[in-house]
Parts: C-alpha cells; structure tokens; sequence
C-alpha cells in the first residue's frame, strides 16, 4: 500500500477551501514577479480546478478584482492529473503537451481556457522563484 492510498481516506474528508485559499494566496504573492505584463483579463470570473486524481481532491481558483481567489467547484475548466505527474510538471521534469497526449493530463470543460492557461504557464520563468524554494522543491537543471 503506498502512502496516497494511506492518505486518500483521509484527506476525502477534509474541506477543499483551505488548499485553495492556499493556492490563491500564493499565486498573488507571485504574480506581478512572474507576469508582470498580464492582467488576467481573460481570466477575469473565471474557475480553474486542479484535481488530484490519485488523492480524489482538487482545488479551485479564480480570478476577480486583480486579484486569486479560492474559489468552489465547479470549475469553467478542469485539470486533472496524478500528484507524481504533477510534480514532474512543476519541476520541469515532463512536459504538460506530452502528459497530454499520453492521457495522463486531461483538460475538461472550456479546453480554450485551459490552453490559454496552460500556455501561460509553459511560458513562465520559473528561475526566479526556485532560488526562494528549498533544494528538494526546485525545478529540475535545463
């Protein structure tokens, strides 16, 4: 048994607006760092959900009044993964185009806005918040 399906039980039960409130919070400490020519205009009244398909929990965000919001389902688009391919994604270590087409990262609902975003997120210079992170959290070297 590994430690996700130890940790699924309990984690069905508990409530989603912590981790999103979490997610937004961070994401607004960030934005003007790594987007600071993007208004989010596009995003504006927007919910973006991230499952976590092996835990069987997500977290949803929005974005209104210039600013991320922790938000609740349901979601104008959905992306849903594994948390190992996830992390991969976030270090760099796979590309979100190849999860995609390997099945492993699913985009539901407004798939426009899932590929505006996940585009965005592509283009992102990640560089200069993985020096705040510590070693085991950072990207992967190019």
């Amino acid at each position: 048994m590994t430690l996700i399906h130890t940790l699924r039980p309990l984690l069905a039960r508990l409530p989603e607006a912590p981790p999103s409130q979490a997610l937004a919070f961070s994401l607004n400490l960030v934005r003007h760092r790594l987007w600071p020519d993007e208004d989010f205009s596009w995003l504006a009244d927007r919910r973006v959900r991230f499952e976590i398909a092996d835990l069987g929990r997500g977290t949803t965000i929005g974005f209104s009044g210039r600013r991320f919001r922790g938000e609740a389902p349901p979601a104008d688009v959905t992306f849903a993964a594994s948390l190992a391919d996830y992390w991969a994604i976030a270090r760099r270590e796979s590309d979100p185009d190849t999860l995609f087409f390997q099945r492993r990262l699913t985009i539901t609902g407004d798939t426009e806005l899932g590929l505006q975003l996940k585009n965005l997120l592509d283009a992102t210079d990640w560089a200069q918040l993985s020096a705040l992170l510590p070693t085991p959290f950072r990207p992967a070297a190019s």
